[in-house]
């Protein structure tokens, strides 16, 4: 019998992404958008790293603006972060006609999780999900 999560990870939408956006380019858009130098901005991104780094040891949440990093330790005493980010972003990300990238099955959009696995047992007759309600 197959797991629901298999008709989630088929059916459900997807944002396909393309080729991550390197330091460098992310730099050139900040001097464009700034009176800022490209060495002044990588100067402020390092030092940024360091003093999160800093907060983050001494058992701080740190609020940049951008996210909240939240650290936090595993059962093995792992230290982990958390990386909320600033609702300004999803805001403007969830903003109608704002996305520009390529969605992956946008049909299955507001679809249940019921609606998935009806999909895949159209399709796998043979490997149902059984859905329990």
């Amino acid at each position: 019998m197959a797991k629901l999560i298999q008709a989630v990870a088929k059916y459900g939408p997807r944002i396909e992404l393309i080729e991550a956006a390197d330091t460098e380019r992310f730099m050139e858009l900040i001097t464009q958008r700034t009176t800022l130098s490209a060495g002044v901005v990588k100067n402020v991104q390092e030092s940024e790293v360091e003093t999160l780094i800093g907060l983050l040891k001494e058992g701080r949440p740190v609020h940049t603006g951008i996210a909240i990093f939240t650290p936090s330790i595993d059962l093995e005493g792992n230290i982990d972060i958390s990386v909320r980010v600033d609702k300004r972003i999803l805001t403007a990300l969830n903003a109608h006609g704002a996305f520009t990238g390529k969605v992956l099955r946008s049909e299955n959009i507001g679809k249940s999780t019921e609606e998935l696995a009806e999909l895949w047992n159209e399709e796998h007759p043979e490997n149902p999900i059984v859905v329990s309600g």
